[in-house]
């Protein structure tokens, strides 16, 4: 199942995710803030852009889960601040997850040392 989106922009650097851990678990992740998206999203002072880190968290959960999924909904999505991986390239996503016959219903915060960058509340249907 090969359906990252974000070619090279992220890679996972480690997981408390488990079979028996699948509904609470975090994911350390590297922004690779050399990526094609951030001479456009800025050069000067690049940003992640929102739509990358909602990626982000679709693509960890299809891993994951080994599931084919589509967002077909954000419940709740607050960007706190901006994310500049030149300043701060490592990120810890937290995950609540419950899953259901035909979707995802996932809890999702970016952090970095205490502070919280996103909240998002996502739910995503199993295709």
């Amino acid at each position: 199942m090969n359906h990252n989106l974000l070619v090279n922009f992220y890679s996972e650097i480690s997981s408390t995710f488990s079979e028996e851990n699948c509904s609470t678990f975090n994911c350390i992740i590297q922004l690779n803030a050399e990526h094609e998206f951030y001479k456009g999203h800025f050069e000067q002072v690049p940003i992640s852009p929102g739509v990358c880190l909602i990626q982000i968290i679709k693509e960890i959960i299809m891993y994951k889960f080994q599931k084919n999924l589509m967002l077909v909904e954000g419940k709740n999505i607050k960007f706190l601040s901006l994310i500049n991986p030149k300043e701060n390239s490592q990120f810890q996503i937290d995950f609540t997850v419950n899953q259901t016959d035909s979707t995802f219903d996932v809890s999702a915060n970016y952090s970095n040392n205490g502070k919280v960058y996103s909240k998002l509340k996502l739910t995503h249907k199993i295709l």
